[in-house]
């Protein structure tokens, strides 16, 4: 018979496995498609509209670089070029790890939320939606993230205005690994967007600070001036383009629980989403 000394003993095994746990940041690859359906069949009035979130909010990044015209009409044209260009950079050996040694995944955030196209558990369904008659395709994204706890989880927001559908999507943990998403025909109007680059930044300080991951290499770059060219903005927070707002009443609006490489189809009679969340 267990006592009372042991089950105390385990209780605290397992609330320390727990937390343990808990300080774990893995990354993982979200897949997403929108499409439309050509034919539709309902009698339905839809008269609730979308209670879109109000904070927490961030949307994907493109970093974008930009050269000077002038300058690359005067791009050197030698090898001394390339190699002052990298003169600075020395290649870092491979160091062999025993048979039994785990290889250490290295987590880069400076990755996270880069908008893409690129579809790959979602591959097949992409290429059939796209040759269904019955079906309007619309948009597909994809992106890298870590998947923080609820009270410190962001929605990524991404909409379309020329075919005029978005969606706000959020991930997070509990026991379980979560999803919220709030998917809509229609144009939302002025959204206040939260500095994407700045949560990054936070996570990735709790990164480095629990060691999880390797200390960045600093690599001078020997440029000349004409061609350092760099957009960067301070802004704390950024705001989608002024387009007229409609009624947003053909929505989805669901949470549940999700596992790592599940497939989840969420639809509407007017329109479907498909995401897939798998951990890298």
């Amino acid at each position: 018979m267990i006592s009372c000394k042991q089950l105390f003993a385990l209780f605290l095994i397992l609330v320390l496995d727990i937390n343990a746990n808990e300080n774990i940041i893995d990354e993982y690859k979200v897949e997403i498609i929108v499409f439309k359906f050509k034919n539709i069949e309902t009698n339905e009035n839809f008269i609730n509209e979308l209670n879109l979130p109000n904070r927490n909010v961030i949307n994907l990044v493109d970093p974008k670089l930009f050269l000077n015209k002038d300058a690359l009409s005067n791009f050197p044209k030698n090898n001394s070029f390339f190699s002052n260009l990298l003169k600075n950079i020395n290649p870092v050996k491979n160091q062999q790890t025993s048979s039994n040694e785990e290889i250490k995944t290295i987590i880069n955030p400076k990755n996270w939320y880069r908008e893409s196209s690129e579809i790959d558990k979602l591959s097949k369904l992409y290429k059939n939606i796209k040759l269904n008659n019955q079906l309007i395709y619309l948009d597909s994204k994809s992106w890298i993230q870590s998947i923080d706890d609820e009270n410190k989880s962001k929605y990524v927001f991404i909409e379309n205005h020329d075919k005029e559908f978005g969606f706000f999507l959020k991930l997070y943990k509990k026991r379980f690994l979560h999803l919220d998403l709030k998917a809509y025909l229609g144009i939302t109007g002025e959204q206040k967007i939260e500095s994407t680059q700045a949560y990054i930044k936070n996570t990735e300080s709790l990164i480095n600070s629990s060691g999880e991951a390797d200390q960045e290499l600093e690599i001078d770059i020997y440029l000349p001036k004409q061609f350092e060219s760099i957009e960067i903005s301070n802004k704390a927070y950024e705001k989608t383009q002024n387009k007229e707002a409609t009624i947003l009443n053909k929505f989805i609006d669901i949470e549940k629980r999700i596992f790592n490489e599940e497939i989840h189809l969420f639809d509407h009679p007017y329109f479907g989403v498909i995401v897939s969340v798998s951990k890298i």
